[in-house]
């Protein structure tokens, strides 16, 4: 009786070793289907490298494009500028070195302009007085070709730039600074004195 009762005990044991082998190979089988890479990342020292995901792409912000087209065309009359220009079909004579330039900055001298005379008339830039970033760098960027021509014309002109300065202000306090190591010192400083005395224009 002993001796039936020890085979069973041992039958039982190497049963249940039995079923902790199979448990175990059925345990590693389902772990190499589905991550292999965690078994082979010991043994391949550059698994990790290959198991790292790219980091998100950040989406650049759209520019702006600005789109100007011919809305019509002005002839001109004696006595008139393109401030006068701007004023009638923008609604804002400070606008003047942006049609200027839009025409190819045709007149050798911006403040001369003679009758008969055609004058593109272009899409204007800007709601009101609300102007985009991008607006209002092409407008300063006019402005800053306005003061390069009457730079080129000589110091007759001096007068006119200074106010050219003080004028484009209006679209960006920072105007002065901005373009700075593109301007005269001399010039830079009255025009600076301009604001200090009378303030940004509205």
């Amino acid at each position: 009786m002993n001796e039936s009762r020890s085979v069973l005990r041992d039958l039982a044991i190497a049963l249940g070793v039995l079923a902790l082998v199979f448990a175990g190979l059925f345990a590693w089988a389902t772990l190499s289907r589905e991550k292999p890479q965690l078994l082979t990342s010991f043994l391949d020292p550059d698994v990790p490298k290959r198991l790292e995901t790219a980091p998100p792409k950040i989406a650049e912000p759209e520019k702006e494009e600005i789109v100007r087209y011919v809305t019509g065309e002005h002839t001109v009359i004696g006595g008139e500028s393109f401030s006068l220009i701007t004023g009638m079909y923008w609604d804002d004579i400070f606008l003047w070195p942006d049609l200027y330039v839009l025409n190819d900055m045709k007149s050798g001298d911006p403040d001369l302009i003679f009758p008969d005379e055609i004058v593109d008339i272009y899409n204007r830039l800007g709601n009101g007085n609300v102007y985009s970033s991008a607006e209002k760098n092409m407008i300063l960027d006019a402005y800053m070709k306005v003061y390069r021509r009457y730079k080129a014309i000589g110091p007759e002109k001096n007068g006119s730039a200074w106010t050219l300065l003080w004028c484009g202000a209006k679209y960006d306090h920072a105007f002065l600074d901005i373009y700075a190591g593109q301007i005269d010192p001399e010039d830079l400083s009255i025009a600076r004195r301009y604001i200090e005395e009378e303030g940004f224009l509205d």
